[in-house]
Formats: structure tokens, C-alpha cells, sequence
């Protein structure tokens, strides 16, 4: 091999080099993103809104019982869910292909991603846009039997994956569960096609990976967050916002206040106490672990608080004077969160042919003040069991006047007051 030959080869080598170098210039890392996503706001049919009412109702004698809306491990694995009001935000997720979207409403309150499917030949499956494995090119078939029991239906179905489009990140071998079985009213009537689990992974199946933290182990989003705005307005229907990597400082009116995660469970905070029109009426003991639960439309509390609570509003009393009621404080690290009276008490609008039906033999007054159907405090009774409760559920009624942020990265949840 001749000299001039070693000395061209060289030239091209070190010119191959520069390029490379000067192309390398270029390839910066890709942007880490904050991305809003549209919630849809819906608000169901009467019918179905009197159904939750009616749930409530009827089943007052097993809401104190740790039977009702607790799951009970049957099979080899299982998730928690939540029952759903008349309102509701669901979010659009693609499954299997982008444009294959599925209504999902997104809840701090589970950690699995659950689906209606085709194997599911069922009235409430088949009212509901079902998800066909068969249909994807990229379906993984893992097989785990996932079963669900609780008080208003239940649920039977496999976990499997597939590629999950989520605002504009795309999110392969994502774990599902496909329902194969649900009984109860809940699910046949509201108008949602799955949830979407946003809660702690210890709370999801073993080696079950919710979405979010396959968006944590993409390391795609500019911070570990994520953030709600519910409208207040219930003819505003487009504008609630959902933020993943961070949050919308234009629906923040105020500070923001963080808080500790006592429990990487639940989005689990302590509250220093609960009063009615600042005073203390025993609700808290020393503290109260809190629920921050987009999942839930209402307000829950330990049966017996609870009670002690309805007592004391004595909301029956009210219905046609709303404003005189006391006010309701979440103290939590010394800040002080209020609801007033309008925020905390609904309408039923029941009518006398369903009053009767529900009265039958259910002393109603002595868990639930209601004055004639007319209005009713927007809290249910419920026991979560230990190690998680005796706990509180803060839910859509709380997060409508507090903007919610959920940080993973320093596992607190911060709230500041929405603005209109």
C-alpha cells in the first residue's frame, strides 16, 4: 500500500470525523414537555344522577360496612375503584393506534388503566366503545386475571399491553386491563369507556406499570407532575385542563401550597383538623389523613365523623336558605382551605314516585340529612380500613375551588385556589 493511499485514507478519516463532529452540534437533546390536555365535562342524564342518589340512599346500612366500596382480594390480583356522580371528565386516549380513542376518566384514586373490551358480550360492556385486541398490531398478550368485588357491581377482566397514546407521548407496552365482566348500574349508565389510574404504584397489581410512571421511565415530560382545572361552571364545558409535566400558572389565582404524601398509596395528605365555621367539633382527633381523589364527584368521611358533621350542618333544615349554613375548613400545614354552603350542598330532584321507593324501610335521616329530597350535603359515608384509613375523600366538590397539582418528584400535592 503506497504512502499516498495511508495519507488520502487519513484525509477521508479526519474529514469523516469533522462532519461528525459538526453534525453533533445539532443533535440537542429533545425538549422535555409540559402537555395540556382538554378534559370533556359531562353531565348525565337525570335518570342516572337520581341512580347515584338512590345508591347512596338504599345502601346507607352498607356504606359504614368494610364490604362496601372496599376491595376484597379474590383471584390473583385486583384494583381499586371508585363509584362516579353525574359529573364527569374524561380525557381522550388512543389504544392500539392514535386515532382509536377511548373516553377515560383520570383518577388519583386508582393506579391501573382498565378498558371496556369485545370480550365482553355484557349490556354495560356493549354500551360502551370496547377496545378489540385483534385489531392492533401491537397487542401483548400477558394473560393476568384481574378480578374486582365491591358494593354497586363488580368487575372481571385480564391484564394485558399495548402501545397507549396519551396527549402527544406514545407509551409501548402499556398495561391494560381488558374487562371481560361488569355487573351493576354504574357501570351500564355513565358515559365513560375506561379509567385511567393516577395514583401510587404500590397500589396497582404486582408488576402492573401505570401510566405514569412509564412516563417517568421515559424521562418525556419537564418535571414529575401532573395538574387539574374542573370548571366550576356547569355549562362551561371545554374548558377544564388536564397538565402532565408540570402545571398552568392561568388557572392558578393565588400561592400554591404544598403538602407532604404521608402514604405513596393514595395522593395522601394530613389535615391538622376540620372545622365548621372555624370551630372545632371533634372530627379530627389530633389529625385526619385526606384522600385527594379525582375519581370521586363528592365528599366522603368515617361514618361515625361524618355523622357527627351532617349533625352539625343540619342540612335538612336548609334546603330553601342555603347560605345560612356554617362554612367547612380543611386545615392542612396551617393553611386553611373553606367551602361554603353553596359549594358543598346539591340538589336531588327526585321525584314522589322514587321517594317512596326509597324510603321503604331505610331510616335515611339518622346517616344522611336531607330535608324532602330537595338538597342534600354532597358527602357519603365511607370506612376505609387500616393501614390506609380511617381517612377523608376529597373529591370534585374540594378540587372545583382548588387547582391540584400532583408531584411525583417530591411526592406532595399542592393546591391553590382556581381561578375563574
Amino acid at each position: 500500500m503506497n504512502k499516498s493511499f495511508l495519507f488520502l485514507s487519513l484525509i477521508i478519516l479526519l474529514s469523516d470525523a469533522v462532519n461528525i463532529q459538526n453534525e453533533q452540534k445539532f443533535l440537542e437533546p429533545e425538549k422535555k414537555k409540559v402537555i395540556h390536555i382538554q378534559l370533556n365535562e359531562r353531565e348525565t342524564k337525570v335518570q342516572d344522577k337520581q341512580n347515584f342518589y338512590k345508591l347512596i340512599a338504599i345502601n346507607q346500612d352498607k356504606l359504614g360496612d368494610s364490604s362496601f366500596a372496599q376491595i376484597q382480594k379474590s383471584g390473583p390480583e385486583y384494583m381499586r375503584m371508585h363509584n362516579y356522580k353525574n359529573i364527569q371528565y374524561t380525557a381522550d386516549l388512543g389504544i392500539g393506534q392514535s386515532g382509536n380513542t377511548f373516553k377515560v376518566v383520570l383518577d388519583t384514586g386508582s393506579a391501573n388503566l382498565w378498558i371496556d373490551s369485545t370480550r365482553c358480550q355484557e349490556e354495560g360492556c356493549m354500551r360502551h366503545k370496547q377496545y378489540n385486541h385483534e385489531d392492533s398490531q401491537s397487542f401483548l398478550p400477558l394473560n393476568q386475571e384481574l378480578n374486582v368485588e365491591f358494593g354497586s357491581g363488580d368487575l372481571k377482566g385480564v391484564v394485558n399491553a399495548d402501545t397507549v397514546y396519551f396527549g402527544e407521548v406514545t407509551l409501548p407496552r402499556q398495561n391494560l386491563a381488558e374487562i371481560t365482566s361488569e355487573n351493576g348500574a354504574i357501570f351500564r349508565d355513565l358515559d365513560f369507556d375506561g379509567i385511567l389510574g393516577l395514583a401510587y404504584p404500590k397500589m396497582a397489581p404486582k408488576n402492573f406499570n401505570p401510566v405514569f410512571d412509564n412516563l417517568m421511565d421515559q424521562r418525556v415530560l419537564e418535571r414529575n407532575q401532573f395538574a387539574f382545572y374542573f370548571a366550576k361552571d356547569a355549562n362551561d364545558i371545554a374548558h377544564s385542563e388536564f397538565t402532565l409535566g408540570g402545571y398552568n400558572p392561568s388557572h392558578v389565582d393565588g400561592d400554591i401550597h404544598y403538602h407532604d404524601v404521608i402514604d405513596k398509596y393514595y395522593w395522601m395528605i394530613k389535615a391538622d383538623n376540620i372545622l365548621v365555621d372555624n370551630k372545632d367539633i371533634g372530627l379530627c382527633h389530633g389529625s385526619c389523613r385526606l384522600i385527594v381523589d379525582t375519581g370521586t364527584s363528592i365528599m366522603s368521611g368515617p361514618f361515625d365523623d361524618l355523622g357527627t358533621l351532617l349533625r352539625t350542618l343540619n342540612v335538612k333544615s336548609h334546603c330553601h336558605e342555603i347560605n345560612t349554613l356554617p362554612t367547612i375548613t380543611f386545615k392542612i400545614d396551617d393553611v386553611d382551605y373553606t367551602l361554603e354552603p353553596e359549594e358543598y350542598v346539591k340538589p336531588t330532584n327526585f321525584d314522589a314516585a322514587q321517594l317512596t321507593e326509597i324510603n321503604e324501610g331505610d331510616d335515611l335521616q339518622a346517616l344522611i340529612e336531607v330535608n324532602n329530597w330537595d338538597c342534600i350535603a354532597a358527602f357519603m359515608p365511607l370506612d376505609i380500613q387500616q393501614p390506609q384509613g380511617p381517612a377523608w375523600i376529597l373529591g370534585d366538590v374540594f378540587l372545583r375551588k382548588y387547582y391540584s397539582i400532583y408531584d411525583r418528584d417530591n411526592d406532595q400535592v399542592g393546591f391553590a385556589k382556581a381561578k375563574k
